[in-house]
């Protein structure tokens, strides 16, 4: 009897000690996943924050102490005994409501650092190349030229080697030289305007200009066919501490809209050097027209013909001319311009005139102008207008891209216009800046909003007619650089970058 007393009255005491254990997680299955998954997410965030490495470290600081603080509560929350509680009711709605967030902050991240890679994919650029006919000739389409002889320019470009082998490989077609370009133009139409059912092969760039030059041309002529080949670039960057040294960027306004990724005529050429410890910035801008020696050909040719040859050809032509280093290259088009001003919410540009665009709707007032992305493309390329033609486009397209620095630097439309913002740089934007060094930059003005002071200086010249390597014997419209005018360049750029 004693023995039995004893064992009953000790089964109590068992039941005692075994609800007094500490458990680690909490009793349900669903509060266990839920609070693994708020962990979870937690280093997930953590981890994209660090490598994307855009706030300054006293804000990562403080997230991650809130982070650890909030998976401390949770946890205390979500383990307590009892099955129901307030505590345990207030910890699900914590760690639900964080899991939402965080989960959209690393959408963001990710994003993010998507955009920062499209843009940084400097080496991904394509040049389309045309098989032309007669638009009334007997060739519609791909299967009529089968079988048959295309002439082709002389040309010492591997891209226009990759180009033909690329043909031939999707239909049967034999190749003839017929000359330069203008040549190609006179086998569909002669000099005396007659024309024949012919097939001419040419880049997309080229065809382009050919049309520019000769009045009918693209309307008394079709794309038959179009084949897209790759050009590799090298890596030109010269990278420097981005945060530490003053540097130059090249920026390249390209005449197209749509994607970044075909090469095309460089119409907007800028150097701008970057101070970044005195947060200073200088914009040179150099004429499209400007008659410079091309790197790689050794030849004359005006400034904006370089950049069918990739915008590597654009960099290092001017790096010669200018005898500077040109760290990185910018790249962007009208889509480009468009969609970052838009994004951003508009911009401020002083305009000195009152004037009319020639070829749009828009009209600008003297004084402040507040412009959306499509009106700013416009006042950028206008030229007509002004007595001094280019020249006062040049100082247009300073004006503009001064306004976009400003707003950018100056407030908080990064954060406003985020998503957009991202979405037009991943898209419209093409660099040879790493991931990292864009990153540093942008830590860099999230530590100090504070505005930059911006200076703008242009190299002049004087017009006439030449001959180029890209266009032959053909008489263009160039300009010859002003000596005096490079030297003055040359010293601004040289003094704030230390040379």
């Amino acid at each position: 009897m004693r023995s039995d007393n004893y064992q009953k009255n000790n089964i109590p005491a068992k039941a005692g000690k075994t609800k007094s254990k500490i458990k680690i997680l909490p009793g349900t299955p669903g509060l266990t996943v839920l609070l693994v998954a708020f962990l979870l997410i937690e280093v997930t965030f953590m981890s994209m924050l660090t490598i994307l490495n855009i706030l300054p470290t006293l804000y990562n600081i403080i997230i991650l102490i809130v982070l650890i603080a909030l998976a401390v509560l949770v946890f205390k929350l979500l383990a307590c005994r009892k099955e129901v509680t307030k505590q345990r009711k207030v910890g699900v709605i914590i760690s639900a409501l964080m899991i939402v967030l965080l989960g959209i902050g690393c959408f963001y991240l990710f994003n993010t650092y998507s955009a920062f890679s499209k843009m940084s994919d400097e080496d991904k650029q394509y040049e389309d190349f045309h098989v032309v006919a007669l638009k009334d000739g007997s060739y519609k389409n791909v299967k009529d030229i089968d079988g048959k002889t295309i002439f082709t320019n002389v040309s010492t470009s591997a891209t226009y080697d990759k180009a033909q082998e690329k043909l031939k490989e999707e239909a049967d077609v034999k190749y003839k030289e017929a000359g330069g370009y203008m040549q190609l133009k006179s086998v569909l139409i002669d000099e005396k305007n007659k024309e024949h059912d012919e097939l001419i092969f040419i880049s997309g760039n080229n065809y382009e200009m050919i049309c520019e030059d000769v009045e009918d041309f693209e309307k008394r002529t079709r794309i038959v066919h179009t084949v897209s080949v790759e050009i590799e670039n090298k890596d030109i960057a010269k990278r420097v501490g981005i945060t530490q040294e003053p540097f130059n960027i090249y920026i390249s306004g390209i005449d197209t809209f749509g994607g970044i990724s075909k090469v095309s005529r460089s119409d907007v050429n800028m150097i701008m050097t970057v101070d970044p410890v005195d947060k200073k910035i200088l914009l040179t801008s150099i004429p499209r027209d400007m008659y410079v020696d091309l790197h790689s050909y050794k030849a004359k040719d005006k400034l904006t013909h370089s950049g069918i040859y990739g915008v590597g050809e654009t960099v290092e032509t001017v790096e010669d001319w200018l005898g500077i280093d040109i760290n990185y290259y910018i790249r962007v088009n009208f889509t480009s311009l468009e969609d970052i001003v838009d994004a951003i919410g508009g911009v401020d540009v002083e305009s000195p005139y009152a004037f009319k665009s020639s070829v749009s709707k828009y009209s600008y007032s003297e004084g402040i102008n507040h412009l959306d992305g499509e009106a700013a493309l416009f006042f950028a390329r206008e030229r007509k207008s002004f007595e001094e033609g280019d020249q006062e486009r040049i100082k247009n397209q300073q004006r503009v891209l001064k306004g976009i620095l400003n707003k950018i630097t100056g407030s908080t439309a990064i954060l406003t216009g985020y998503t957009k913002i991202l979405d037009t740089v991943g898209d419209q934007i093409q660099t040879n800046m790493s991931q990292s060094d864009i990153g540093s930059l942008v830590k860099m003005q999230l530590e100090d909003i504070g505005g930059w002071s911006i200076e703008t200086t242009a190299i002049k010249g004087t017009g006439t007619n030449a001959s180029t390597y890209s266009m032959g014997s053909r008489q263009l419209y160039v300009v010859i650089p002003d000596e005096s005018s490079v030297k003055d360049a040359q010293m601004k750029i040289n003094e704030m970058t230390g040379k």
